[in-house]
């Protein structure tokens, strides 16, 4: 029986500091430390007594997506868009770059993004990973839960693993900003700003080359049904608001508008946690994820990037109303307007629900084909291999990975990659070919 094995090192994720003063970023930093995972474990009910709702782990006519040909849907939408920048470059990558990345990371980058990351070797289909001594905790518990679900997988369905080595970003937003952060390997990540209409003409569609990684620590395998004619006609949402979003953000904002005249006639909103300090707002308690089926319109608005929680809306038999944000998830581009979602904003959100009314039959369509796309392509098996085919085709982008595998030591860390890079750079200037 493999194990996968872990190093895991401190505890801190933040928001950009840039001239921040150090304590406040300090306070912000440890007013979000324990609740990184907080999400799932409050929205995710033990029981449910209500006897209308209906869990189901199958949908007929739906399979899930358990070989490489089943999610092509989702890789030609969602990853090769992501490695495009990198097939671009002209050449393909060697170790060099890869150890280059790193160089930068630890010279140039400022420290709290340094302590985002994690580099993590998977060999022999055993997961390893190291991370800076002051890693924010909760970015690497979100490792080892990757860890984790990778590991289950190889026991359970006998998933194999390409041997890879590669940077993972644990934090929500990306960081290889292309021409202000120098990444001369592909950073993994799980959100990342998109421009679809500059994609789709030829341009790049994000300022950031991060390839985008799935959400592992935020399962929900279900179905969830209730009756549409017993579902209350309003758009509700209960969120979370953490002192790494901005205080304006559209949780507040929506808030907001929930609490005027006009937005009470059609939303059921609140804040069932307030971390922010910026924000004052009356808190209310926790809907379990389930009950949400019992609202007709179910808003998703962003959180510091994209809301991980999206995918459990579309595992909801209710029609998704989504905030108008250019924040994805790995799996966001195979979604489309009018299709999986209705867009709004603050700005006409009382609007756009109103305009609900008298559409229950294509709104019911639109739930029926969410809940298909959540069971074909986002269990968390589904949502492995994804990750698995993304090594795969990352790896393909360098020329000597297998040789570099070997090399890579059991125990590694920071320093064996950096001594590494300074004799391959000696041996390059000395004219003699690098050692394999």
């Amino acid at each position: 029986m493999s194990t996968f094995l872990e190093s895991r090192r401190g505890l801190r994720c933040g928001p950009g500091a840039a001239g921040m003063p150090k304590l406040l970023l300090a306070l912000l930093l440890a007013a979000t430390r324990s609740v990184a995972i907080l999400h799932t474990d409050l929205f995710n009910a033990t029981t449910v007594t209500d006897p209308d709702i209906v869990i189901r782990k199958e949908l007929p006519g739906v399979s899930r997506a358990t070989t490489e040909e089943d999610l092509e849907p989702l890789l030609r939408d969602n990853l090769e868009p992501d490695l495009r920048p990198w097939k671009a470059k002209g050449r393909p990558l060697t170790r060099l770059d890869f150890l280059n990345f790193l160089h930068e990371i630890d010279t140039q980058w400022m420290e709290y993004r340094r302590h985002f990351i994690a580099i993590v070797l998977i060999r022999n289909n055993v997961m390893r990973w190291w991370a800076y001594p002051k890693a924010r905790g909760w970015c690497t518990r979100r490792v080892k839960f990757i860890e984790e679900q990778f590991h289950g997988f190889v026991e359970s369905r006998g998933l194999k693993f390409p041997d890879v080595v590669y940077v993972m970003n644990g934090y929500d937003k990306p960081l290889c900003e292309r021409g202000v952060t120098n990444c001369s390997a592909p950073l993994f990540t799980f959100d990342k700003r998109w421009n679809a209409s500059a994609y789709a003409a030829g341009l790049p569609g994000s300022a950031h080359d991060d390839v985008l990684h799935p959400v592992m620590n935020h399962p929900f395998e279900e179905l969830i049904d209730y009756p549409w004619e017993k579902k209350i006609e309003k758009g509700f949402m209960r969120v979370g608001v953490y002192a790494a979003m901005p205080f304006n953000c559209s949780r507040v904002l929506i808030n907001k508008v929930g609490q005027t005249k006009a937005g009470r006639e059609v939303l059921d909103v609140g804040i069932y946690q307030n971390r922010h300090w910026k924000v004052k707002v009356k808190t209310v308690p926790p809907v379990p994820m389930e009950l949400h089926a019992r609202w007709k319109w179910l808003l998703n608005t962003d959180g510091q990037s994209a809301s991980w929680r999206l995918a459990k809306l579309l595992a909801i038999n209710s029609a998704v109303v989504k905030h108008r944000s250019d924040a994805i998830e790995y799996y966001y581009r195979s979604l489309k307007e009018g299709e999986n979602y209705v867009s709004f904003d603050h700005t006409d959100v009382v609007k756009v629900l109103k305009g609900l009314k008298g559409r229950d039959t294509e709104l019911q369509a639109m739930a029926a084909r969410n809940q298909a796309f959540a069971y074909r392509y986002l269990s968390q098996f589904s949502r492995t291999l994804y990750a698995k085919v993304s090594f795969d085709r990352y790896k393909a982008l360098f020329t000597d990975m297998d040789e570099f595998i070997k090399e890579i030591p059991e125990d590694f860390n920071l320093e064996w990659f950096l001594k590494r890079r300074r004799e391959l750079l000696e041996q390059q200037q000395g004219g003699a070919q690098p050692a394999h």
